[in-house]
């Protein structure tokens, strides 16, 4: 543990060759065990005379370590931080953070956080004094590194304040931070402020000056956000002059200094941002004590954002900008948009702009479909512009909705002239006017369907929506093609049924469109229409509506994930699932499908990473082998040739996240087999029965449906080779356990279900020792009621006399004890 060591051993983690690299790290690992490691990495980052890489390594792995040891979970094998170490820790590391260089002060203040998310302030009453004396005497030398390393220390222990439930401890902390931090963050909030000013004034200041100052102000909000988040409290609102003051200062003011390179602009719009945040946060908690303050805020953010371009580096501040208008508008101060012109400026200078396509959503539309699909098409992107200033226009629309419907309505008409003009050029303004009308649609209750008040749906289906689908080149203007595809799943519940089933081929044949979003829109309006219910639940597409183009429908849908990084999409297996579920599966279709799917199969076998794919591709498989083998038993054979490879795989190689999947298929296939079963199956058996296949929890649920099932199909094999004895030792195991007790009474019941008395009675006098065990020492509601479900079956089945006598062997009269305490007060 001497610091040579330590030292050798960092300088050789770094070494880009792998054999001294994972040595060393080997023999950290070995020295983290040890006491007082964490201490001894410290002071070694604490020496000015080692080498700042190896110093800046040390530090990383000191706050890996109290990540890992300083409060474990309790089921971690890691030893602890002994309390000895964590006070002499928690005595160096305020001054180290201070003095370090700013790369290993970043680690050391995020080192102070994770102790602090634990111990503040509780087990650490001297760190808030600490900070604030260390703060005072930082900024007084003007030293904004070291201001910053603690205001950011601040801002990362006091965000435990945000989104928490109130609670009195929550409560009595927040008041002890208050007490004591209140005052010191206005003043240094405050003393930058004027810092900044004069700095400006004297000449515009240099960006390397302005920077640091700029920070340490986004960090004040940051904490303003945090301390102010449960309710506003007394210092902050005696003193909201100061603070609003400032606030809007930055919101009008420019700083040609900065803002005169792409960095520089991105430090001033973080703090805007921030601000904007807490003006935001004050509107919406606050609306009484702040209402003096909303429309000069309101005034100075409409001009904001007249000046903010549509770079993606400006996206935050315009987000955080225009959520503040969207709050105004449904708060008392709504009448603001009540003034002549100003929803008519803002839908024109703000919403159109930022609705509008920019080159950005341009490229992540090539690049990253399933990114941009995450944001348009799944509802998650509420903080990107398009989507805000469609909240913006929502928000208005809450007290001024048939002006809004009326202004928005001839933009849309505006927008749809100038690309009737110029389809070529204009193509831009049509995906604006698709884009207005499903993201203003409102849902009906139920969140099923939807409606708007924009258009007449139908009209703007078919002369806006279906030229795009109708259009034969199925790869051009792909912006377009998604967004009619958009359109069409939105409002599916609205498009007749005639209309929509002679438009299945069309969406058929974009599921070969070479654009991955293209083709995951196709898939998911299909899937999507195939969920529609007309009144009374009735689905309104069956099976007979898609059996005439069943079968280029699943070729196309396979033939979709052959496109480059359509491999694992999980919008065209999803789709497979859902018509697998709705086809009828005749052989000719079973065969191909089972061929494609076990093909697949095997491929994420080698590298699963896309759970929510592989989740719908064994739903795939389990759907088509139940509804093909419902309508015909003898294609089983067939599905068990095509399977037990990739199962067998599966299992061979311990693919943990597919064994709950393939323990399942296993499971279904054996419940459709008819006996005497494959002996294949009863090889799976005997692993079944191994006691290494039950250590993951997480396999439980599929291994005792496994279980069952052979205990259902094959009743009379648990007489041979001792199996009984192993099934029984698998139910002593899940039992034993609360986790897994309601699992156990599972394989339980289907023993007493499916085999005779005299097969299971040398045994019961062993049942009933386990269960009265576990009810001894670890009783349970679930517990008492799975037990007494156990009970009245096994009188059912075998008769009262046998349940009495074989209770009473246990113990004499234990029967009536049970009775009388459990069985009749429940």
């Amino acid at each position: 543990m001497n610091p040579e060591f330590l030292s050798q051993c960092f300088l050789h983690t770094l070494s880009p060759a792998p054999e001294p690299r994972r040595a060393a790290e080997a023999k950290l690992t070995e020295a983290a065990d040890h006491p007082n490691y964490a201490l001894a990495v410290l002071r070694l980052v604490s020496e000015p005379s080692v080498d700042e890489q190896i110093r800046h390594a040390a530090a990383v792995n000191f706050k890996n370590h109290l990540r890992t040891r300083w409060a474990p979970s309790p089921e971690s094998s890691l030893s602890p931080i002994l309390d000895a170490e964590k006070d002499q820790i928690k005595t160096l590391i305020v001054s180290l953070m201070l003095s370090s260089t700013p790369r290993i002060q970043s680690q050391l203040s995020e080192s102070l956080s994770l102790i602090g998310k634990h111990d503040f302030p509780k087990s650490w009453p001297t760190l808030l004094p600490e900070l604030i004396s260390s703060l005072d005497a930082v900024s007084r030398n003007n030293d904004y590194v070291s201001v910053n390393g603690v205001l950011g220390t601040a801002n990362s222990i006091f965000k435990k304040f945000r989104y928490q439930y109130k609670t009195n401890d929550l409560l009595l902390e927040l008041k002890y931070c208050l007490d004591n931090f209140a005052a010191p963050l206005l003043e240094i909030f405050l003393r930058t402020a004027v810092l900044i000013d004069s700095t400006v004034s004297s000449g515009g200041g240099s960006p390397v000056t302005l920077r640091p100052l700029f920070e340490s102000q986004r960090l004040c909000c940051r904490i303003f956000y945090s301390l102010n988040f449960q309710e506003l409290p007394e210092f902050f609102e005696d003193n909201m002059d100061k603070w609003m003051n400032e606030f809007k200062k930055y919101l009008t003011t420019t700083y040609p200094a900065l803002e005169g390179s792409a960095d520089g602009l991105a430090v001033v719009d973080d703090l805007r941002a921030a601000v904007c945040e807490n003006i935001s946060l004050y509107m919406e908690k606050n609306e009484e004590e702040f209402k003096g303050y909303v429309e000069g805020f309101a005034l100075a953010i409409w001009t904001l954002l007249a000046n903010v371009s549509q770079s993606s580096s400006r996206d935050r501040l315009a987000v955080t900008a225009i959520k503040f208008l969207t709050t105004v508008s449904t708060s008392v101060q709504h009448v603001l948009f009540a003034n002549e012109g100003v929803i008519p400026q803002i839908c024109q200078s703000i919403v159109i702009p930022n609705v509008r396509l920019r080159d950005e959503d341009e490229e992540l539309f090539e690049m990253n479909y399933i990114e941009f699909i995450r944001r348009d098409m799944e509802g998650s992107d509420l903080d990107t512009r398009r989507r805000i200033a469609c909240e913006l226009l929502k928000g208005i629309a809450t007290n001024y909705r048939t002006q809004v419907t009326e202004l928005v309505a001839v933009q849309i008409q505006n927008l749809l002239t100038s690309y009737a003009a110029n389809p070529v050029a204009n193509w831009k303004d049509k995906d604006c006017a698709i884009y207005l009308v499903v993201s203003l649609a409102t849902k009906k209750a139920g969140g099923m369907s939807v409606s708007t008040d924009l258009v007449d749906v139908q009209n703007f289906f078919a002369q806006v929506i279906l030229p795009e689908l109708q259009s034969q080149d199925v790869n051009g203007f792909s912006m377009l093609k998604a967004g009619a595809l958009k359109f069409f799943t939105v409002f599916r519940s609205l498009i007749p049924k005639p209309l929509a089933v002679q438009l299945f081929p069309e969406l058929v044949r974009f599921l070969g469109a070479e654009s991955n979003v293209v083709h995951s829109y196709a898939a998911s309006c299909i899937e999507k229409l195939l969920l529609v219910k007309d009144e009374g639940g009735r689905p309104r597409y069956n099976a007979a509506d898609i059996t005439p183009f069943l079968q280029v429908l699943m070729r196309n849908l396979f033939n979709a994930m052959k496109f480059p990084e359509s491999e694992e999409n999980q919008y065209v297996m999803k789709c497979i699932m859902r018509v697998l579920g709705v086809a009828e599966i005749s052989p000719e279709i079973a065969a191909p499908c089972i061929a494609g799917l076990t093909s697949i199969l095997n491929e994420v076998c080698k590298n699963p990473k896309n759970p929510i794919f592989n989740h719908y591709l064994f739903e795939s498989v389990a759907v088509l082998v139940r509804r093909a083998c419902e309508r015909d038993i003898s294609l089983i054979p067939a599905f068990e040739t095509s399977l037990f490879p990739s199962l067998q795989i599966i299992l061979a190689n311990d693919v943990t996240e597919f064994l709950p999947y393939a323990f399942q298929l296993l499971a279904q296939l054996v419940e459709l087999s008819r006996p005497p079963i494959s002996p294949n199956y009863m090889q799976i058996f005997t692993l079944l029965l191994s006691p290494d296949s039950w250590k993951r929890n997480s396999n439980v649920p599929a291994l005792v449906r496994l279980l069952q099932a052979f205990l259902q199909k094959a009743p009379h094999e648990l007489n041979q080779e001792g199996r009984l004895s192993q099934v029984l030792g698998i139910f002593n195991r899940l039992v034993a356990s609360p986790s897994t007790d309601e699992q156990g009474f599972y394989v339980l019941n289907t023993v007493i279900e499916n085999l005779d008395y005299g097969v299971i009675a040398p045994y019961m006098v062993h049942i009933w020792n386990a269960l009265f065990t576990r009810l001894q020492n670890k009783r349970t509601v679930k517990f008492v009621k799975s037990l007494l479900i156990f009970m009245s079956l096994f009188l059912v089945k075998h008769g009262s006399a046998n349940l009495v006598d074989t209770m009473n062997a246990v113990q004499p009269n234990i029967f009536m004890v049970i009775l009388e305490q459990f069985w009749i007060p429940i």
